[in-house]
């Protein structure tokens, strides 16, 4: 009974030495290869090998840059002395009122009107649009403002927005409001016409105080601003690269075509431009408006819009407002020696 035993032992430890060396050539053949030899034991599918992954090179973290400190803005007492019945001051950006007096009083424009006569331009007519001038769009030269056009000039409208700002042209009012007039809808007169479209600009950029009837900015009953909403027009203008290259030129020469045809040299009527840092906007004067003036300026904390109506001094006022320096005296001319 002794010997089957033993012979079963026999075989059984055969049957083990011979898997123990076929696991042992799978694990040899498993690390030569590269194979996990229990991913071969179990069916899995092989891992990728570790030397295989790329590992991911971390991002440097920069250091955060300390933001350049804004200048102040130097406080402005309530109580500033000003000759204009309504002002104010404001940082264009961001938005933040510095001082203001009757700032939503309606008052009357003047010629600062013409800003928006000039965005409502730029909504109708192309650039390089050539208008004739006709002998309705004339003005007295003695008693109001003007460019220099003449019957049967042909200008392009850039060069009459040029006229409509620097000089404060009420030829060139006329001509450009009158020719795009006619192309709007309406069976209204086509300078009426205009208007509407400057009332609807003026709606759309939420100049609720505001009312025109004059695309000159001439006195006439029922036209009204308010300080407030001449900032608005201004920044407004400023969205305008055009407009903003115009109103900062001191002088300007343009030129005319026609029967006539010669160049028109144009000063600017804003004085404010000799002072450092103003590049604009408008100024305005009538016998109801009086002194009226929009300026921007750059100032060390950013960019300034001050608007003055109903002024005795509108260059003072603006001074005292911007915190800007007297002009120097005008040299004395030398007497001619004999």
């Amino acid at each position: 009974m002794r010997r089957p035993l033993r012979t079963r032992s026999l075989l059984l430890g055969s049957l083990l030495l011979l898997l123990s060396l076929v696991l042992a050539t799978a694990t040899v053949w498993g690390y030569v290869g590269g194979v996990d030899p229990l991913a071969l034991a179990t069916g899995r599918r092989p891992a990728t090998p570790v030397a295989d992954v790329a590992t991911p090179t971390p991002t440097p973290v920069l250091p955060t840059p300390t933001p350049t400190p804004t200048p102040p803005v130097a406080a402005i007492p309530p109580d500033l002395p000003l000759s204009a019945r309504a002002a104010i001051l404001v940082q264009a950006e961001p938005e933040l009122v510095l001082f203001e007096r009757n700032a939503d009083e309606p008052l009357p424009p003047a010629s600062t009107a013409k800003i928006v006569t000039a965005l409502t331009v730029l909504r109708h007519a192309g650039l390089e649009e050539v208008l004739t001038v006709q002998e309705e769009d004339l003005v007295d030269p003695v008693a109001e403002s003007h460019m220099g056009l003449q019957a049967g000039d042909t200008v392009t409208v850039h060069d009459l927005l040029v006229g409509l700002l620097l000089p404060s042209g009420n030829d060139a009012a006329k001509t450009l409001s009158r020719v795009i007039g006619e192309r709007l809808p309406g069976d209204q007169p086509p300078v009426e016409r205009f208007v509407a479209a400057m009332n609807a600009v003026a709606a759309d950029l939420g100049m609720t105080g505001s009312h025109f009837i004059e695309p000159s900015g001439d006195d006439a009953e029922g036209q009204v601003v308010t300080a407030r909403d001449m900032v608005i027009a201004a920044r407004a203008l400023l969205r305008e690269p055009v407009l903003v290259s115009i109103v900062a030129m001191p002088r300007a020469q343009v030129r005319v075509g026609g029967p006539k045809a010669r160049v028109i040299r144009l000063e600017n009527t804003n004085q404010l431009l000799a002072q450092d840092g103003v590049f604009g906007i408008k100024t305005g004067t009538t016998e109801q408006a009086g002194q009226c003036l929009v300026v921007a300026y750059r100032a060390p904390s950013g960019v300034q819009i001050a608007v003055i109506l109903g002024s005795q001094d509108r260059y003072a006022d603006a001074r005292a407002l911007l915190g800007l320096p007297e002009p120097p005296p005008p040299t004395p001319t030398p007497e001619p020696t004999a």
